[in-house]
C-alpha cells in the first residue's frame, strides 16, 4: 500500500510539471516561428531535470518513510539511474535553449549566449551548477568503476547540494508560468519539501538519537580478519533496530570522526548493546582495532528492509560469504527455535577467514539450524571444497525451491547465485538481499 501510494505521488509530481508545461509553452510546438519547436522540447527537458533534482537527493537521503519501503540497496541503484537521466538532460536544455533562441534572433550560439548572461540574472548561477552536477556525475562514475575510496564519492557528493540550489534559482525564473502563484507554490514545495527531509533525516535525527542515547564504545575484540565493536548507551531498550538491518557508523574519535561508515549488526538486538563487526578490507577498516574504548558514536539508522518481515515460507535456507555472515548471523539469533527447517551455507575461501564461525557452531545447537561449510581455498574435513555454484546447490539443497532464501555476500557471488537458484525454480519473490554499495 505504501509504494503504491509513493508511486502516485511521484506520477503526480510529473503529471503536475507536464500539464503546467503545456498549459504555458505548449503552443510552440505548432508554430511556425524559428526555433520555437526547440524552445517548446528545451523548457519540458529543463523542468523535467527540475523535478528530477530533488528526488535525486530523497533516493539517496536515507528518508525512512521512503527507505522503509524500497531499502537503501534499491534506492541507491534507483538513484544511478536518475543521475543518468539527469546527465542527459542537464547536457540536452542548455543546448536547445541556446540553438532555439540564436535562430530566432538570427545570432550566432556563442551570442546568444552571451545575450543570456546580459540579460538573465541566475544564467551565470545555472553554468556553475550544471557544471559542478556534471562534474560530480562523472566523477561519481569514476569513483564506482574504478573502486576508489567511499570518501571520495561523499564529498563530491556535498557539492551536489550547492549545484542543485543554483539551478533551482535558474529554472523557477526562467519559465514562462514563474509569475503564477499555483506553479509558484509547486515548485517552491518540491524544494523545501526535499530539503527539509534531507535536514530532518540526514542530520537532525541523527543527532537527537545521539542526545538521547549517548552511544559509547563498549569494547573491541579484534578478531583477526576482522573486528567487532560492542556499542552500549542509554535507553538502549527504547532504540528500535530489527535484526538484519544496518547502520552508519560515525566514531567521534580523532584520526576517524571525519569519516561515516555502513555496518550491518553481527548480533540480534537484545536491548543493552549493539554490535558490529567489520572485515578488514582497507584504510579504514584496517584501523578499526584502534577504536578506543570510551568513544561516543554517532549512529545514523537503523536502514534496511533486511528483516524476518521478508519470510513466507517455513523453510528457510541462508547463504553468506565472507562477511555477509553479519546480517544472517543476527536473524538467525533473532528467530531462535522458530521455523526448525533451517539450513546455513557459509562460504569462505579457508578457515583462517571464517568470521564468527565458533559462535555460528554454538548457535547452530542452541537454535536447531543446520551449517554447511564451504570453501574453495582449502580442503577441510567435514566442509564442502568448491565454488558454490548451481551444482553445489541442487546437491547440498534439493528442495530449494520450497525455500525463502535469505542471500549475503560480494555482489559477484550474489549475482550469480540468484541466476543459479532462478535456473533450479526458485521464484524471485523468495530470494531476499539487500546490499548497500555505491
Amino acid at each position: 500500500m505504501k509504494k503504491t501510494l509513493l508511486y502516485i505521488l511521484l506520477v503526480a509530481v510529473f503529471a503536475v510539471t507536464i500539464v503546467s508545461w503545456w498549459h504555458f509553452s505548449g503552443y510552440l510546438l505548432s508554430s511556425r516561428a524559428p526555433g520555437d519547436f526547440l524552445l517548446g522540447i528545451g523548457r519540458l527537458i529543463g523542468l523535467l531535470a527540475g523535478v528530477m533534482l530533488p528526488l535525486q537527493l530523497i533516493l539517496i537521503g536515507r528518508v525512512k518513510w521512503v527507505e522503509s519501503v524500497f531499502g537503501l540497496d534499491k534506492l541507491s541503484r534507483m538513484h544511478r539511474t536518475n543521475g543518468l537521466i539527469i546527465l542527459g538532460l542537464i547536457l540536452l536544455h542548455p543546448f536547445l535553449m541556446v540553438l532555439a533562441y540564436s535562430m530566432s534572433n538570427e545570432t550566432g550560439l556563442v551570442s546568444q549566449y552571451l545575450l543570456f548572461l546580459k540579460y538573465w540574472d541566475h544564467i551565470l548561477l545555472a553554468t556553475i551548477g550544471y557544471l559542478m552536477l556534471l562534474g560530480t556525475i562523472m566523477l561519481s562514475l569514476t569513483i564506482i568503476r574504478r573502486k576508489l575510496k567511499y570518501e571520495w564519492w561523499y564529498y563530491v557528493h556535498i557539492f551536489n547540494y550547492i549545484a542543485i540550489a543554483f539551478i533551482f534559482l535558474h529554472t523557477r525564473e526562467t519559465t514562462p508560468d514563474s509569475n503564477y502563484l499555483p506553479w509558484e507554490i509547486f515548485w517552491w514545495g518540491i524544494y523545501v519539501f526535499t530539503f527539509f527531509n534531507i535536514m530532518w533525516f540526514r542530520f537532525t535525527r541523527p543527532v537527537l538519537r545521539f542526545w538521547q542515547h549517548k552511544f559509547t564504545v563498549e569494547r573491541v575484540v579484534d578478531l583477526g580478519p576482522a573486528t567487532s565493536i560492542y556499542i552500549t548507551g542509554r535507553n538502549m531498550d527504547k532504540f528500535k533496530i530489527q535484526a538484519g538491518q544496518f547502520m552508519i557508523f560515525r566514531f567521534l574519535q580523532k584520526g576517524f570522526w571525519k569519516q561515516a561508515h555502513p555496518f550491518s549488526m553481527s548480533m540480534a538486538p537484545n536491548g543493552r548493546e549493539l554490535r558490529l563487526t567489520a572485515k578488514k578490507l582497507g584504510d579504514f577498516t584496517n584501523e578499526l582495532p584502534k577504536i578506543l574504548v570510551g568513544t561516543q558514536v554517532l549512529i545514523d539508522g537503523p536502514h534496511g528492509v533486511y528483516t524476518e518481515k521478508l519470510i513466507t515460507k517455513q523453510k528457510l535456507l541462508f547463504i553468506a560469504g565472507g562477511i555477509g555472515i553479519t546480517p544472517i548471523r543476527s536473524i538467525l539469533e533473532s528467530l531462535g527455535t522458530r521455523y526448525p527447517d533451517k539450513f546455513l551455507l557459509y562460504s569462505n575461501k579457508s578457515q583462517a577467514e571464517t568470521i564468527l564461525g565458533d559462535e555460528l557452531a554454538e548457535l547452530s545447537t542452541k537454535n536447531n539450524f543446520k551449517i554447511t561449510n564451504i570453501y574453495d581455498g582449502e580442503q577441510v574435513t567435514g566442509a564442502e571444497f568448491g565454488r558454490l555454484d548451481k551444482t553445489m546447490l541442487a546437491r547440498l539443497v534439493p528442495d530449494i525451491a520450497e525455500r525463502d532464501i535469505f542471500l549475503c555476500g560480494p555482489p559477484p557471488m550474489m549475482l550469480a547465485l540468484r541466476k543459479a537458484m532462478v535456473e533450479l525454480g526458485v521464484p524471485k519473490s523468495q530470494i531476499h538481499f539487500e546490499r548497500f554499495a555505491l
